[in-house]
C-alpha cells in the first residue's frame, strides 16, 4: 500500500460525517467536506477498498491507479474535480474495480476543478477502465503516458459500474495518438455495467474502446472536441441508445467524426475483427447553416482550427454495424476508407461492416462533391464517395437521406447546446420508417423498440431517458 495513509484518515472522518439525505431535495449535491484524493504524482496508488461518501468533494490529483484486487466505491451524489495542473486521472487497473452507481436524482460528477465561467476542455485526464478481455493485439499499455496494461482471455471480465455519471472537461492529448479520453474502455469485459453515462466538453475524443466486450447503453457525448465514439483494436460490445451533439466552436484540427472506427492503427488482418453493434443512436452535427459552409475556414467563419469530417469515418478494415440510428448535420455523412491498404469496403460489400435502416439529414454536401480539409490537405472524396453513396443507397440497406434536419420533425431543437430535443414528433419518419430488428447482428441483445434514433416519441419533450440526471450546461454549474 503506497501513499495511502492519508486518505483513507480522510475517508474515515468523511464516513463519520455522512448523514441522512433527503432524496427529494431540491439541491441533489449539497455542500460536504473536501478532501484530496491522489498527491499530484504520476504514481498513487489505492490498493485496497476505499469509498467516496456523500456529500463529500474529493480532488483528484495527478493519475491516481486502483490496484488489482482493490475496489473504489462513490457513493451517489459524490462530486470529484480534477485537478488542471496535474493533469488528474483516473485508472483502474486490471484486476482493480469502480463502482461508480449513481441515482437519477443524485448523479455522481466528475467535472473540472477550474471555477465556473473557466472550464475548457481537457482540463484534467479523465477516466481509464482496464480489464481482461480480448483484443487484436494482445496485452498492451493504455495511451496516455500511464503505466496500465490491458488484455488477457476473459470477456466476461468485470471491471465494475458506471451507470448515472457525469464526466466534464476530461480528455488531454499529449502527442498524436497518445491521448487519455474522457472515459477509455482498454479490454473491459461484458461483466461490467455501463449505462446512464454523460461525457460533455471532452479534450480529445468522449468515448474511446480499446477491444474488449463491454455492453453499453444511454451514453451522451455533449460537445466533443475530437469523437464522439472511437472504436479500436477488436472491439465487440454491444451499444444502444446513444445521442451525441457537436459544439460548432469546438472541433479537432486534424478531423472530428461522430463515429471513428478502425480495426487497429496500422490496419492489420488480425482477429478479433473490431465488430462492435450500435442501435439507436442519435448524432447530431455543428453544422448551422449548409448553405453557406467552408470547412476550410470552419462553421460560418466562426472557427480557424476545427476540422468537422464525417458522421461515420469508417476504416483501417473494421467490421463495425450500425442499426435503426438518424445522423445529421456533419460535412459528409459516411467514409468506407481502404487506406493502409486495407479492405474496408470489402467488408462493407460482404456484409461484415454494415450500416442499415439509417437516417441521413441534413448534411452539408452529397458523397460524391463533398469538400473537406485537414491540416492543408483536401479530402478526395473519387475514390470513396461513389462507393459510401451505392453502399448507403443499396437496394435492401433501408437507408434514407433527407435534405433538412427540419424533415425529421422533432418535437424541439436537436444542436441547442444547452437543451438539446432529439425526441421525434407523432409524424416524424423516424416513427413511421419503424426500426428493423431482422438482421442477425441485432436479433439479440437489444431492446427491439419501435422507432428509429435514441428516442422515442413522448408525451413532452421533456420526457425523455436524459431528464433528471444530465447537465447541459456544466460550463456554470456551482458545484
Amino acid at each position: 500500500m503506497k501513499k495511502l495513509f492519508k486518505t483513507i484518515a480522510f475517508v474515515c472522518l468523511a464516513t463519520m460525517a455522512v448523514v441522512s439525505c433527503d432524496e427529494n431535495n431540491d439541491n441533489p449535491i449539497p455542500s460536504g467536506e473536501t478532501f484530496d484524493l491522489g498527491d499530484g504524482s504520476n504514481a498513487y496508488e489505492i490498493s485496497s477498498n476505499m469509498t467516496l461518501t456523500y456529500p463529500n468533494t474529493y480532488n483528484l490529483r495527478g493519475f491516481v491507479y486502483v490496484t488489482e484486487g482493490a475496489t473504489l466505491t462513490i457513493e451517489p451524489g459524490v462530486v470529484i474535480k480534477g485537478e488542471k495542473e496535474s493533469k488528474a486521472t483516473l485508472i483502474v487497473e486490471r484486476g482493480g474495480k469502480l463502482i461508480a452507481e449513481g441515482t437519477s436524482e443524485r448523479p455522481i460528477v466528475f467535472t473540472s476543478a477550474q471555477d465556473p465561467g473557466k472550464r475548457k476542455p481537457g482540463d484534467w485526464g479523465g477516466i481509464i477502465l482496464l480489464g481482461k478481455a480480448k483484443n487484436n493485439m494482445g496485452e498492451q499499455t493504455i495511451e496516455g503516458g500511464v503505466r496500465s496494461k490491458h488484455g488477457g482471455n476473459d470477456d466476461t471480465d468485470n471491471s465494475g459500474v458506471l451507470k448515472y455519471v457525469r464526466c466534464e472537461f476530461a480528455g488531454i492529448e499529449y502527442s498524436t495518438d497518445n491521448e487519455i479520453n474522457a472515459i477509455t474502455f482498454g479490454s473491459v469485459g461484458s461483466g461490467t455495467t455501463v449505462d446512464y453515462v454523460q461525457v460533455s466538453y471532452s479534450g480529445d475524443d468522449s468515448y474511446e474502446w480499446f477491444g474488449g466486450s463491454v455492453n453499453c447503453k444511454h451514453l451522451v457525448a455533449l460537445g466533443t472536441w475530437d469523437d464522439d465514439f472511437d472504436t479500436d483494436n477488436g472491439f465487440s460490445g454491444k451499444l444502444q441508445f446513444l445521442a451525441a451533439l457537436r459544439n460548432p466552436k469546438i472541433g479537432d484540427k486534424s478531423a472530428s467524426n461522430g463515429f471513428e472506427s478502425d480495426n487497429c492503427a496500422d490496419a492489420a488482418t488480425v482477429e478479433p475483427y473490431t465488430s462492435c453493434v450500435f442501435a439507436n443512436v442519435s448524432m447530431f452535427g455543428p453544422v448551422l447553416d449548409p448553405t453557406n459552409y467552408t470547412n476550410e475556414a470552419g462553421v460560418n467563419g466562426s472557427l480557424t482550427d476545427a476540422r468537422f469530417q464525417a458522421a461515420m469515418h469508417l476504416r483501417r478494415n473494421t467490421q463495425l454495424r450500425v442499426f435503426n440510428s438518424v445522423f445529421a448535420g456533419f460535412p459528409i455523412g459516411l467514409i468506407i476508407e481502404n487506406d493502409k491498404n486495407s479492405k474496408t469496403q470489402t467488408h462493407a460489400t460482404e456484409g461484415k461492416l454494415v450500416v442499415s435502416n439509417c437516417v441521413f439529414a441534413g448534411m452539408v454536401k452529397n458523397y460524391q462533391d463533398a469538400q473537406y480539409w485537414a491540416n492543408g490537405t483536401q479530402f478526395d472524396p473519387s475514390d470513396n464517395g461513389a462507393f459510401a453513396d451505392s453502399y448507403f443507397n443499396r437496394e435492401g440497406g433501408k437507408n434514407i437521406a433527407y435534405t433538412a434536419i427540419d424533415d425529421l420533425k422533432l418535437q424541439g431543437d436537436p444542436q441547442n447546446l444547452t437543451s438539446f430535443c432529439m425526441v421525434p414528433s407523432q409524424d416524424s419518419p423516424l416513427i413511421s420508417l419503424s426500426a428493423d430488428w431482422s438482421h442477425s447482428l441485432v436479433s439479440s441483445g437489444f431492446e427491439q423498440v419501435a422507432y428509429i434514433g435514441a428516442f422515442g416519441p413522448t408525451e413532452t419533450a421533456a420526457n425523455n431517458w436524459t431528464t433528471g440526471w444530465t447537465n447541459m450546461d456544466p460550463q456554470n454549474t456551482v458545484y
